[in-house]
């Protein structure tokens, strides 16, 4: 009865892995068990885990999408790869290959060589026996070193089956403290950390675009991750479909043990029996843990795809955001140009004089510029109060140190106001050492040129005479219409 319910278990087992076999048909074929075998699959299961873990927490930081279920599936995953791990390790005491282990090529020669000090000291205590008396000294000083190299040889020989025999004797403890490096493992609460979700930084399309990057480095971690859970769900679907094999040929093996004893031999039939039996026990408690964790993984892969494709949906959000931002920022640089368009067009249309033109086309220039400084400056800036604060610092100190070229600015402006004066005028300005009249040649932005006049009538002396466009502030002017000498028109200080 034990046997026949032993392969319903063995069937339904092959069953499973069959439908996972299905699932990943370009499963590896699993190598053959060893110790080295079982801590390479462990390994790879911790590894695993590991880059899991990190890839959630980066996630979380950009949406936290990977919930605290997400990372118990990895967590029970990783328990149930130490489980078969475990389970192995048994498994591999009841196989005779791993009870008696081969000798190296190394280990081989060193028992041979044992074996033949062995015989050279049996032939030297009988040689000692009947050798002559003067003989017999140099034979008990071999005898002592053939004495001595037999010791060593029995230390090195020793020492060799320590090392080659620990690999067996020490499985569940290098697997023990495989488990004491992950602490997660020993506490449920660790494994479970609380989403975080960074704060996105600057202003608003700054801020889009950090999150644009975080996002696509997110999917570039979530598709590692995902190629990661499918080679290792792959390796472990090959495990479990030959330990299903293996449990289904050894279920049949029993089944004829059972019915007919006498096909082990007549004495062997009840040990081959308990031994199979033993065997397809230890071999269900490799199986179960095997079929859980390919489950878990399959469940993993699941989400991994889910959260493929929400980082995809969310991509797509931030982009169109992101492209609404900016061509926000278009549309009120385009309004601004398209204003300085009209500004031109109706300057060159209404306005007839060249002197206020050219101010006017001046004054556009300028006001177009600060217009879309402004519009980059405040959209782009993150804290406003500060930039302000900058700003006005900034901007004291250099009215401080070009104050005397913003007042000649200055002065620019108010000559060509209506009643300023145009090329041609003549006029007397207020010099150092008095007043100098002449006929204005050039009206520049930070100075005015005059061709100086003198005598009754005025006539040209030849020279040129440059005064600073802050005259109109800081001194005294007359303007001579028509050319003619005239009391004062205009007075400025």
């Amino acid at each position: 009865m034990l046997v026949i319910l032993l392969l319903g278990a063995a069937a339904s087992g092959v069953a499973a892995g069959g439908g996972a076999a299905g699932a990943d048909s370009n499963a590896p074929p699993a190598p053959a068990l060893s110790a080295d075998t079982v801590l390479a699959s462990l390994n790879a299961s911790i590894d695993w885990y590991r880059q899991a873990r990190v890839t959630m927490r980066e996630v979380n930081r950009t949406g936290a999408l990977f919930a605290a279920e997400d990372q118990e599936t990895a967590r029970q995953a990783l328990q149930r790869a130490f489980a078969a791990a475990r389970a192995r390790a048994a498994l591999l005491k009841l196989t005779p290959d791993a009870a008696t282990p081969k000798l190296t090529p190394a280990q081989q020669r060193l028992a041979d060589a044992r074996t033949g000090l062995e015989m050279a000291v049996k032939a030297e205590e009988q040689w000692i026996n009947r050798a002559p008396k003067a003989e017999r000294e140099a034979a008990r000083r071999r005898l002592e070193l053939l004495r001595a190299r037999l010791e060593i040889m029995k230390q090195m020989q020793g020492f060799n089956a320590s090392i080659s025999g620990s690999v067996q004797t020490d499985l569940t403890q290098q697997i023990d403290t495989l488990e004491q490096s992950v602490p997660e493992l020993r506490n449920t609460a660790a494994a479970t950390e609380p989403p975080s979700t960074a704060a996105d930084t600057g202003s608003r399309t700054l801020g889009l675009v950090s999150r644009l990057i975080r996002l696509r480095q997110s999917r570039m971690s979530v598709d590692d991750l995902s190629a990661a859970t499918a080679s290792l769900s792959r390796a472990v679907s090959g495990e479990t479909r030959a330990t299903g094999d293996d449990l289904r040929s050894l279920g049949t093996r029993l089944s004829t043990l059972a019915e007919n004893p006498e096909s082990a031999g007549p004495d062997d039939g009840e040990h081959a029996f308990e031994a199979g039996l033993a065997r397809a026990k230890a071999l269900a408690g490799v199986l179960v843990p095997l079929r859980q964790e390919t489950s878990l993984l399959r469940r993993y892969g699941d989400d991994l795809r889910g959260w493929t494709r929400a980082l995809d949906v969310e991509t797509r959000e931030v982009l169109k955001t992101l492209g609404l931002e900016l061509l926000r920022v278009a549309i009120v640089i385009g309004v601004v140009l398209i204003g300085a368009v009209f500004w031109r067009f109706l300057t060159l249309r209404y306005i007839a004089d060249a002197s206020r033109r050219r101010l006017l086309l001046t004054a556009r220039t300028i006001v177009v510029a600060t217009a879309i400084a402004l519009v980059l400056v405040f959209h782009f800036a993150s804290e406003l109060t500060a930039l302000v604060t900058a700003l006005g610092f900034a901007a004291a100190g250099i009215a401080f140190a070009l104050q005397n070229v913003i007042l000649a600015l200055a002065g620019y402006f108010a000559m060509l106001s209506p009643n300023g004066i145009r090329i041609g005028d003549r006029v007397s300005l207020q010099g150092p050492f008095g007043y100098v009249t002449g006929e204005v040649d050039e009206i520049g932005f930070v100075r005015i040129r005059l061709r100086e006049l003198a005598g009754d009538p005025p006539k040209p002396t030849g020279r040129i005479v440059v005064f600073p466009n802050s005259v109109v502030f800081t001194g005294t002017f007359f303007k001579n219409p028509n050319g003619e000498d005239a009391g004062p028109l205009r007075r400025s200080a």
